[in-house]
């Protein structure tokens, strides 16, 4: 081609009015990697691991297809080998904030559990405190009625018919109770098999995903099968910005129309039931999630190795 690389690149951005501040933005790679990759001088950069990844970041950036772009200035960007892979700053620095956060969480569990242990004695306390005010209430005499005339055949009529009154109670209150506990249990037992159904119903719906091949190279293309979902259907979530396409079948139509897509489009949802097959291509991993029937699905390769990815959905 008679232009390079990094002009191309360069001509698309200013076409959109857009700044090197812009593209980092979207993007998250250095302002001086940018520069780099518009002059062409991938010697700045940290390996040709993230010579490529970078550039197909900044292709879709500024609305480029990033596969067209790398076929067509192949010969211009080194070629990706087994290097060791430099650690990048954000990554270390996300390490290190994470490790932080641990070593915090190990200082306070103790202050923590010194205060469960706290609020446990008194509660403790309190209940032992309450039964003993009841049992002094109940051991407290019966006052007494000093004008109150001794009858000695209607007390002992009185005490039979109390006897005989607190034998009923008692029978009826045994019968209330024995209700009680038959009704308590029938509920309880409906419930446990109500949550029973319903979890085996989600077991039943809920499709198996699996990976059949796992792709290689720059662009890797990974075969999934699914099973067991009878109606399936297909969700991205979108968290950044990204290059997205959508096909019936691998060449087949468009269910979404391929362009660059952002977190204010998300999620996306596609009716799949009636499709045997269906091609998602990626531009940016780590801002994209795939779910089949909300289940989502993983990345054989790690999203933030290699951020251009395609899926092949096989429906069995």
């Amino acid at each position: 081609m008679d232009i390079d690389i990094g002009s191309r690149l360069k001509e698309a951005r200013e076409s959109k009015s857009m700044t090197l501040e812009q593209v980092q933005d979207i993007t998250k790679i250095q302002k001086r990697y940018l520069q780099a990759i518009e002059n062409n001088e991938f010697k700045v950069l940290p390996g040709k691991f993230y010579t490529r990844a970078f550039i197909r970041e900044y292709a879709s950036a500024v609305g480029l297809d990033p596969e067209v772009i790398m076929e067509e200035h192949r010969s211009e960007i080194p070629e990706f080998d087994d290097e060791s892979v430099v650690n990048y700053s954000r990554v270390q620095k996300s390490r290190n904030e994470s490790s932080g956060k641990s070593s915090g969480l190990s200082r306070m569990f103790p202050t923590i559990i010194t205060i469960v242990l706290i609020i446990f004695l008194l509660f403790v306390a309190y209940i032992f405190i309450t039964q003993m005010n009841d049992g002094s209430k109940d051991n407290q005499p019966a006052s007494s009625n000093e004008n109150e005339v001794s009858v000695p055949d209607s007390k002992d009529q009185g005490k039979d018919k109390s006897e005989t009154d607190g034998s009923s109670d008692s029978a009826k209150k045994d019968d209330d109770s024995s209700k009680d506990s038959g009704s308590g249990n029938s509920a309880d037992e409906k419930a446990n098999q109500d949550k029973q159904d319903e979890n085996k119903k989600e077991e039943q719906s809920k499709p198996e995903v699996k990976l059949t091949q796992k792709g290689t190279g720059s662009f890797p293309e990974h075969t999934f099968n699914v099973t067991g979902a009878d109606q399936p259907s297909l969700t991205i979530d979108i968290t950044g910005k990204t290059y997205l396409e959508v096909r019936a079948s691998k060449g087949g139509e468009n269910l979404t129309p391929p362009k660059n897509y952002t977190q204010a489009d998300s999620p996306i949802k596609i009716d799949v039931k009636d499709r045997k097959q269906v091609y998602v291509k990626i531009g940016s991993a780590p801002s994209v999630e795939v779910k089949i029937n909300g289940q989502q699905v993983n990345y054989p390769i790690d999203a933030k190795q290699l951020v251009t990815q395609k899926f092949l959905f096989n429906f069995k």
